[in-house]
């Protein structure tokens, strides 16, 4: 073997692990470049949210404001999160238990469904005399005001009454009851979706989502769920004409228009379900027990973003348009997270880093190949030049001619020589 072989082969195989070794780094370091949701999840004390008990959240987003329905202090808690560490403001004093929550920015207006059947209406014009407090209740039911919906489109307030199996709309602008849809069935949360002009409500004591017109109070399309679906929350996404369902174990997300659905187990069920439509993203609050409950984050496709864990009194969650986080109830206060630098890695990236997996280390040793071809032809000057075709072509012949003696030999004899005498 020549002096130089047994060096080559060892580059080679240190050439061969080398390249295994950063194509599956690159992969890695692809496939692993975003952080995960618990790694951006901040708390804030505050003694009155560890202690309550919540239901509905809203957020005012050009005041920097959350608000959520405390069923405890039967008012609505406010907090302002426009400095860097959210701040409690004080409660909303309702006089009753509160549910569902509606923000009308367009009317300055806070409506929240409240335990005795009515809709209270809270004042959010800043500067005014009766700024954050109620200044009007509107009776919508004998038992309960739960969840609500408030469309600027219609200028109305869609309120369930939940067992009672109703739809009562409101007008916001008088705050007197304009209609109200029997429709017969437990019923959850109410949304109007702009694009079509119709109304949807969950009735989780038929399993499906429901079409109403609102003009008649008339079920126009029933989308059927599974038997153990009970829906909770219902959020719209109008430009897709998606709506995703939180059930009791899953979410469900409905195109509106042709009435597919799929199913997603990556979210443990949950009770409401908001929809940001400058983010372009669903949220959604899984209230189970101390240890299993989260708020998940899904994108306007229905596609999975990520989840944190909460607290288990935690039913909903809102964003905040301007940094992009997410607020909800946590252990020990306000919860927020990021899901931007938590979000799943696009497809493409997925691609690229699973190819360099394999690709990178088939790379390098075709360019090994390349490399030792080219040293194997490079000709040592102290080597005779290789013989040309004509000499080989000569040899050949040469070869040929004594074959074919030895042929005649082996068949007639060696040819002895003739003496004269």
């Amino acid at each position: 073997m020549r002096s130089w072989a047994k060096p080559v082969s060892w580059a080679a195989s240190v050439a061969s692990v080398a390249a295994a070794v950063c194509g599956a780094a690159a992969g890695v370091m692809l496939l692993g470049a975003c952080t995960t949701c618990a790694s951006t999840v901040r708390e804030t004390a505050m003694p009155v949210l560890a202690t309550g008990y919540f239901d509905g959240i809203e957020a005012d987003q050009a005041n920097h404001r959350v608000f959520l329905a405390d069923r405890k202090t039967t008012g609505i808690d406010v907090i302002d999160t426009s400095g860097a560490t959210p701040r409690f403001v004080g409660t909303i004093d309702l006089g009753a238990p509160s549910n569902g929550l509606a923000y009308a920015p367009d009317r300055n207006r806070l409506y929240a469904g409240i335990e005795g059947g009515s809709l209270a209406v809270v004042d959010m014009a800043k500067g005014s005399a009766t700024y954050l407090k109620k200044i009007d209740e509107v009776k919508v039911d004998k038992a309960t005001a739960d969840l609500i919906d408030y469309s600027p489109k219609t200028g109305h307030v869609y309120v369930s009454t939940s067992d009672g199996g109703r739809i009562v709309a409101v007008d916001a602008a008088t705050d007197k009851v304009t209609d109200s849809y029997d429709l017969t069935t437990p019923l959850g949360q109410p949304r109007y979706n702009p694009a079509d002009g119709m109304l949807y409500v969950t009735a989780h004591g038929a399993n499906y989502l429901l079409q109403v017109d609102p003009a008649n109070g008339t079920v126009t399309r029933r989308y059927a769920l599974s038997a153990r679906c009970r829906p909770n929350g219902v959020a719209i996404n109008p430009a897709r004409q998606l709506a995703l369902v939180a059930c009791g174990s899953s979410v469900v997300m409905i195109k509106l228009d042709t009435g597919l659905n799929t199913i997603s187990l990556k979210v443990p069920g949950g009770d409401i379900v908001g929809y940001d439509a400058r983010l372009d993203r669903f949220t959604v609050g899984s209230a189970h027990g101390p240890r299993d409950s989260s708020i998940a984050v899904m994108d306007g496709h229905g596609n999975f973003v990520g989840s944190v864990p909460a607290a288990s009194n935690s039913k909903g969650a809102v964003f905040d348009d301007a940094s992009g986080l997410v607020y909800a109830v946590g252990a020990a206060g306000l919860l927020s997270f990021s899901p931007s630098q938590c979000a799943p890695p696009p497809d493409w990236l997925n691609f690229t880093g699973g190819m360099a997996v394999y690709a990178t280390p088939m790379l390098f040793f075709v360019l090994f190949l390349i490399w030792y071809a080219r040293h194997r032809a490079r000709r040592d000057p102290r080597k005779p030049p290789p013989p040309t075709w004509e000499e080989l072509r000569e040899e050949d012949r040469i070869r040929e001619r004594e074959r074919i003696r030895e042929l005649e030999d082996a068949i007639y004899g060696p040819i002895e020589p003739e003496f004269e005498g």
